[in-house]
């Protein structure tokens, strides 16, 4: 019954977030249409690289197209669903967590789901787009593409809670935060092909890009039991890893005693 409540409560706010955006529907237009062309430009510059090699360690275009979907996908789950990660640590250094904290709903994940990308409708059909030209796909085959980018974007969520959770030690932490989100998404977008098993390490580990994409790619490419059980086991544990840092700081946050009301921005 709990879940069920919960699930109501994140559709509810995805919704509402959803009409917001779309009251200027030309502006919401324009930004999907501009995401779907940037997303594309990365890509032809792949294209133009791999006319004149055929693979790159082991990594062919059809690797790179399948990267860049599973990449742009979970950055579309994490934007669109929990929107509220990218401005964590302003809103914890900004005491802006008091309106969450006087509602009987989950603190964490009700800061995650207040806000959502508009533009990352453009990243979720560039997503959908190339997956499908590049796999002519089943149903089953497409829900469980749509079962990978989410995961990957709970990997993504629950990176940046625990990079925007220093907030609560280090007050003004909102740069190094962006910083490692954003080094997360940008080494998501590279073949891992190209990395040194050290540097593997530590995209598997510290900055988890090899769950977000590398792995998925490989589950796409050849499904595995083992592959899929790790990737889920991957990313329960970094939520729930998140979710511990996250309110053991809160435990160290100051009101910042606001006197406005807070709306679904």
């Amino acid at each position: 019954m709990e879940a069920k409540r919960t699930i109501k409560f994140v559709f509810q706010y995805f919704s509402a977030n959803l009409q917001s955006a779309m009251e200027y529907r030309g502006a919401f237009l324009s930004q999907i249409v501009f995401m779907f062309i940037n997303n594309f430009m990365l890509l032809f510059f792949w294209w133009v690289l791999f006319t004149r090699i055929e693979s790159l360690n082991g990594w062919g275009f059809q690797h790179i197209l399948l990267l860049y979907a599973a990449a742009s996908g979970a950055f579309a789950c994490q934007a669109l669903l929990f929107g509220g990660s990218f401005s964590l640590s302003r809103t914890i250094a900004e005491g802006r967590l008091d309106f969450y904290l006087a509602l009987p709903k989950p603190v964490l994940l009700h800061v995650l789901i207040s806000r959502s990308s508009a533009s990352a409708w453009g990243d979720l059909a560039f997503a959908l787009t190339i997956f499908v030209l590049t796999s002519s796909p089943s149903l089953g085959m497409t829900l469980g593409f749509l079962i990978l980018i989410f995961t990957g974007g709970v990997v993504m969520t629950s990176s940046a809670v625990l990079a925007h959770s220093l907030s609560f030690w280090l007050g003004h932490s909102e740069r190094l935060a962006g910083q490692l989100t954003e080094a997360l998404l940008s080494f998501s977008l590279y073949p891992e092909g190209i990395f040194s098993v050290a540097t593997r390490f530590v995209l598997y580990t510290l900055i988890p890009a090899g769950f977000v994409s590398y792995l998925p790619v490989r589950i796409l490419q050849e499904y595995t039991p083992v592959h899929v059980s790790l990737l889920i086991m991957f990313a329960l544990g970094l939520t729930m890893l998140g979710r511990f840092v996250f309110y053991r700081g809160l435990k160290r946050y100051e009101s910042g005693n606001l006197m406005v009301i807070n709306v679904v921005e």
